[in-house]
């Protein structure tokens, strides 16, 4: 049988170590994450209220537009827009670069602002230029999803506007006029008293003129 070859270094426990020791590792000097509000998303410390809508905005054979419910936050709302297509008309609701395209959602408030009204992608608000006017709201798309037949939508509302709103929603490529919708938002500045705050989480800092100070570098109504 051959024979197992003899290692030919020793560790000798007996001697003095050669290699100084490693080096301990360097202090973790990383900062704890730091959670903040920011004024285009709704909080993330707020439990909403639920407001059930559940109503039709707009049904033909090709296209149905649905609104299920509003999501009211202390500071605001979040409103879900959802569309069925029927899948013959499938086609007609792709866009040029073979994307689905979506139905355009916007806000017009009881004094006339126009929130989402201007181009996709990009749209300032639009209200009457009187002197001390107040703020204008900020209205921002917060997710959602396209599929083949399916697309929905959630848009964030801040804050909550005072007097009446009307849902303005337009699906040219599927034969969708502008349509507009009345909101209940006395229900919704009902439920906003009692959204739930869990626990304290800061606001971003943000330019002077407060939340509404994004706008001018944002756009106060804009898709991502």
């Amino acid at each position: 049988m051959p024979c197992r070859p003899e290692p030919y270094g020793v560790a000798m426990s007996s001697r003095a170590p050669f290699f100084e020791p490693p080096l301990p590792p360097p202090q973790q000097m990383e900062e704890p994450q730091q959670f903040v509000n920011h004024p285009w998303t709704p909080p993330i410390n707020v439990v909403p209220v639920s407001v059930p809508v559940d109503a039709d905005v707009f049904t033909s054979d090709s296209v149905v537009l649905r609104v299920p419910e509003i999501q009211a936050f202390d500071r605001g709302m979040l409103l879900r827009v959802e569309a069925w297509v029927h899948p013959q008309a499938a086609e007609r609701a792709v866009g040029e670069h073979g994307l689905p395209e979506e139905p355009r959602v916007g806000i017009l408030l009881g004094d006339g602002t126009k929130l989402g009204a201007g181009e996709p992608g990009y749209s300032p608000d639009m209200a009457p230029e009187e002197p001390g006017s107040p703020e204008r709201p900020s209205f921002v798309m917060s997710g959602g999803g396209t599929g083949e037949l399916r697309a929905t939508q959630s848009w964030w509302l801040h804050p909550v506007p005072e007097g009446d709103a009307e849902l303005v929603v337009a699906w040219e490529a599927l034969d969708v006029p502008e349509t507009f919708v009345p909101l209940d938002l006395v229900a919704v500045r009902e439920a906003s008293a009692r959204a739930r705050v869990l626990w304290h989480v800061p606001d971003a800092d943000h330019p002077e003129g407060g939340w509404f100070g994004w706008s001018t570098m944002e756009g106060t109504a804009y898709t991502p």
